[in-house]
């Protein structure tokens, strides 16, 4: 397991629990409790969680337990980070990215984005197609080493890389994605209303994806519940540059109705829900 995933799971196992202790941890995880404390101190340094006599508990607040956090002195990146992200929502996520990879097609060009919910789609990519994946994810190429797929082929943009999210961005990363022209985009967002369209939490992230979306020939939106009525800093899209939003079943307040309907009639956008 790398180290990612150990975060990601100790943080969804403080989620469930007010505290957890090194060894069981430890136990749990199928690791050292010397790798354990490496794991929890990393995550104490973040501002995520708190390192007790023996154990952790969770932060209530993570983005502003610590004002020094070198996660979160920058406007520009100022999401979570990725590990606290992927670890929440998890089963929807999965299904949504079920949904998605039912989608890819033999012998596609796939752009994957750096968001947690498009990292799932790696585990339900079927075995038997010839696909090419571009990402600026590190995590996705690390996920494709572990599936060991013959039939992928994996492609990573140029550029500068995030420490926090795994990621690679920038003017490089920019350059890098003006060379290709994917089949499908496959992308998230933090927020997604009617007034303020699609948004992003972090700058970095949205150059990319609108440097992809606008090479691609169709473009996917994945989104769990939590994503609508919600607006974040940066504008990433109008619904007119997308084709289709693939979410999870939910039941919905009637203004994320509303929503849904008048981007599906205005804007001519699929909605799926799995």
């Amino acid at each position: 397991m790398y180290s990612q995933e150990r975060k990601a799971e100790i943080i969804n196992l403080l989620t469930q629990q007010t505290s957890i202790s090194v060894s069981v941890l430890a136990q749990t995880l199928r690791t050292s409790k010397e790798t354990i404390r490496r794991d929890l101190s990393d995550l104490e340094a973040d501002g995520i969680l708190s390192r007790t006599h023996g154990g952790a508990i969770l932060n209530s607040n993570p983005l502003h337990v610590s004002a020094g956090a070198k996660y979160h002195t920058s406007l520009l990146n100022n999401e979570y980070p990725f590990a606290q992200r992927h670890a929440r929502n998890i089963p929807a996520k999965k299904k949504i990215a079920q949904k998605a990879a039912s989608l890819i097609q033999d012998k596609d060009t796939i752009f994957i984005d750096n968001s947690s919910t498009t990292l799932f789609l790696m585990d339900y990519i079927p075995r038997n197609i010839q696909l090419t994946i571009i990402t600026n994810s590190i995590n996705v190429l690390l996920e494709s080493a572990k599936i060991d797929n013959p039939h992928l082929s994996l492609i990573s943009l140029a550029g500068f890389y995030n420490c926090t999210n795994y990621s690679l961005y920038g003017s490089r990363t920019i350059r890098s994605a003006a060379e290709f022209y994917p089949d499908k985009s496959f992308f998230s967002c933090t927020g997604v209303s009617l007034d303020k369209l699609l948004t992003d939490i972090s700058l970095h992230e949205v150059d990319t994806k609108q440097a992809m979306m606008e090479k691609s020939r169709e473009n996917y939106l994945l989104v769990d519940h939590t994503k609508f009525e919600t607006a974040s800093p940066f504008f990433l899209s109008s619904y007119d540059r997308i084709d289709c939003i693939i979410t999870d079943k939910y039941d919905y307040p009637e203004s994320v109705s509303r929503t849904l309907e008048t981007i599906t009639s205005k804007h001519n956008v699929r909605i799926l829900i799995n």
